[in-house]
C-alpha cells in the first residue's frame, strides 16, 4: 500500500467531508461517482478497487460491497422516492470477487411503496461479470 497517496487521499477526504450532505469523507476515501438516471429510476454507484478496500486475505471485504450498495440503494430512495429512507433489512449475496478495476453498483426499485421500498442492488466488475447480489427493504422517514 502507497502510504503516501493514502495519506493524500485521506486528507483530501477530510477536506470534502459535509455533515448532512452528499459529500461524505468515506464516499471521498473510496472515490464514488454516483449516476441518477430519471426516466429509469437507477442510481449508478462506482468506486476504483484500492487496497483500503480488502480483507485479511486480499479479497474486497464484504463490508464494503454492502456499504456500497447500501449506499446506492439509499440514494436510489432519496432521489426517486417522496422523503429519503433508511435501510430496515439488507441480505447480501457474494458470488465472485476482483483485485483490481472498477465497482459498478447499480440499483433500482422491485416494488416502491409510500413507507416501504424493497430494492435490489446488482454490483459487477469492470467486465460485467456479476461480484454481488444486495437486496434491500428501506423505510420512509
Amino acid at each position: 500500500m502507497d502510504e503516501q497517496k493514502l495519506t493524500k487521499r485521506f486528507e483530501q477526504a477530510l477536506k470534502d467531508h459535509k455533515d448532512g450532505t452528499p459529500q461524505l469523507f468515506l464516499y471521498s476515501l473510496m472515490d464514488f461517482s454516483f449516476d441518477y438516471l430519471e426516466e429509469e429510476e437507477i442510481v449508478e454507484l462506482s468506486a476504483p478497487i484500492s487496497e483500503v478496500m480488502y480483507n485479511p486475505v486480499g479479497f474486497i471485504h464484504g463490508g464494503i460491497i454492502t456499504y456500497m450498495a447500501d449506499t446506492a440503494m439509499g440514494h436510489l430512495c432519496a432521489a426517486f422516492g417522496e422523503r429519503p429512507s433508511v435501510s430496515l433489512e439488507l441480505k447480501t449475496q457474494f458470488i465472485k470477487t476482483a483485485k483490481t478495476g472498477e465497482l459498478k453498483a447499480k440499483a433500482y426499485f422491485i416494488k416502491k411503496g409510500k413507507q416501504v421500498q424493497f430494492v435490489e442492488c446488482m454490483i459487477h466488475d469492470e467486465q460485467n461479470q456479476l461480484l454481488s447480489k444486495v437486496t434491500g427493504t428501506f423505510y420512509t422517514i
